[in-house]
C-alpha cells in the first residue's frame, strides 16, 4: 500500500505548500486570539422558564414545556454549590433541560444564586432543611401532586441523598444521580490533597469565612493542570483551524470560569466530615441534629457516572447502590469526564435518552 508523503514534488511545490501551511497557521492563530479577547460571552440558560419561588438569593425555576405535560410526576433538579446550574441548560441544542421539556416532563431547577459574605455560615443543614425541603413542597404544590422525581448533579446529588433520607413526604418516586459522590474513602488525587498533613479545613474556614471562588476554582483546575490551563485553548485553536463550530466551546468555557463563592460552614463539612472522615456512608453525618441514614431511601434509582471523571470517581457514585433500601436500581458508566454526562455529543446521544426513557417508564 503506497504511503502518502507529507511534502513531495519539486522545490517550488514544496515551498508553496510550506507557505500555504504557514499562512493558514497565522490566520488561525489570529482568529483564535480575536475569539479569546473580543468575542462576547454566549447566552446560556435559554430554555423559557418562570421564577415560581425565591429564598434569599436562591430561585426555583419552572420551565415551559412547549407541547404540554405528558407525565404526571414533576422533576426537580438540584445542582452543586460551586459553578452555576446553567450547565444543565447550557445552550440550545445542548441542554438536558431542553431535552426533558421537549419530551413532555414538568421540569423545575433550584438555582442557588451567588453566595456573598452574609451567606458564610450556611451549612448543609440549612441547604437541606431551609432550601431543598421548601423547594420540594413548592414543586408539589404548583404541580398539584404529592410525589416527585429529583435529579441531583455532583454535590447536588449528595445533598439530595441527605434530603431523601430525612423527608419521607412528599414521596420521592425517582432519584437520578449524575456524577454524585457518596463514598469518599478513595477520591483519587483529591484524597491525597485533603488528607495531607497540614491541610486543615477548620483553619481555612476560620481564615476566609466565605471561601473565595478563585480558591475553589484553582484547586479544581490543578487536579488536571495541563488540560485545564493549556488543553482547553489548544482545543479551541484546533476547532478554528479545522473550521468546525466553536459555539459549544465558548459556552462551556464561559461556564467553567463562571464560579461562585462557597459558604464556609458547608465547605468545612464537605472537606472535614466527608472527604476526611467519610461520615455519610458510615451513618455518622448529622445535620441540624438529624442523623443521615441512606437506608431510609426507597426511591427508584438511576445512578450515572463518568468513566474518565477525575472529580468524582465511578466507585464514589456506585456506592449508593448498596446503601439505600431501593429495589429498582440502575447503575450506568459512560466513557466521559465529569461534565460529559450533561454536555457534549455523548450526552446528547447516550445520557439524555437514557434519562428521559428511564423517567418516562416511572413517571
Amino acid at each position: 500500500m503506497k504511503k502518502d508523503i507529507l511534502l513531495s514534488g519539486s522545490a517550488e511545490e514544496v515551498g508553496a505548500k510550506l507557505q500555504k501551511n504557514y499562512d493558514q497557521m497565522l490566520d488561525s492563530t489570529k482568529k483564535w486570539a480575536e475569539i479569546l479577547n473580543f468575542d462576547p460571552a454566549p447566552q446560556t440558560g435559554m430554555t423559557p422558564k418562570d421564577v415560581v419561588w425565591t429564598k434569599n438569593k436562591a430561585k426555583l425555576y419552572r420551565y415551559v414545556t412547549p407541547n404540554g405535560y405528558k407525565y404526571r410526576t414533576p422533576l426537580l433538579m438540584v445542582y452543586a454549590l460551586i459553578n452555576k446550574a446553567y450547565i444543565l441548560d447550557l445552550t440550545p441544542g445542548m441542554s438536558l433541560v431542553e431535552h426533558l421539556t421537549n419530551e413532555g416532563f414538568d421540569v423545575y431547577l433550584l438555582d442557588w444564586g451567588e453566595f456573598e459574605w452574609e451567606d458564610r455560615n450556611l451549612s448543609f443543614g440549612n441547604f437541606v432543611f431551609d432550601y431543598i425541603a421548601r423547594a420540594v413542597r413548592k414543586v408539589c404544590q404548583i404541580s398539584r401532586t404529592n410525589e416527585l422525581s429529583i435529579l441531583g448533579y455532583c454535590m447536588g446529588g449528595t445533598m439530595t441523598s441527605m434530603y431523601a433520607s430525612l423527608f419521607p413526604q412528599p414521596n420521592i418516586k425517582n432519584i437520578i444521580y449524575l456524577a454524585a459522590p457518596f463514598d469518599f474513602s478513595d477520591a483519587g488525587i483529591q484524597s491525597m490533597w485533603m488528607r495531607a498533613p497540614g491541610f486543615n479545613p477548620d483553619r481555612i474556614t476560620d481564615t476566609f469565612d466565605l471561601i473565595p471562588k478563585d480558591f475553589i476554582d484553582m484547586g479544581v483546575k490543578m487536579l488536571k493542570p495541563i488540560n485545564n490551563f493549556l488543553g482547553t485553548y489548544t482545543r479551541l485553536w484546533k476547532s478554528v483551524d479545522d473550521g468546525t463550530s466553536i459555539v459549544a466551546w465558548k459556552a462551556l468555557d464561559k461556564w467553567v470560569n463562571d464560579n461562585i463563592n462557597f459558604p464556609g460552614e458547608a465547605y468545612r463539612q464537605w472537606v472535614k466530615d466527608l472527604y476526611q472522615e467519610n461520615k455519610l456512608v458510615k451513618n455518622e453525618f448529622i445535620i441540624k441534629g438529624s442523623l443521615i441514614n441512606l437506608a431510609n431511601i426507597k426511591s427508584n434509582l438511576l445512578v450515572m457516572a463518568g468513566e474518565k471523571d477525575h472529580l468524582v470517581l465511578p466507585p464514589q457514585s456506585e456506592a449508593i447502590m448498596n446503601l439505600t433500601s431501593s429495589t429498582d436500581k440502575t447503575f450506568i458508566i459512560n466513557p466521559v469526564g465529569h461534565g460529559g454526562l450533561v454536555f457534549g455529543n455523548n450526552a446528547k446521544r447516550e445520557s439524555y435518552p437514557v434519562i428521559s426513557d428511564w423517567l418516562a417508564e416511572r413517571s
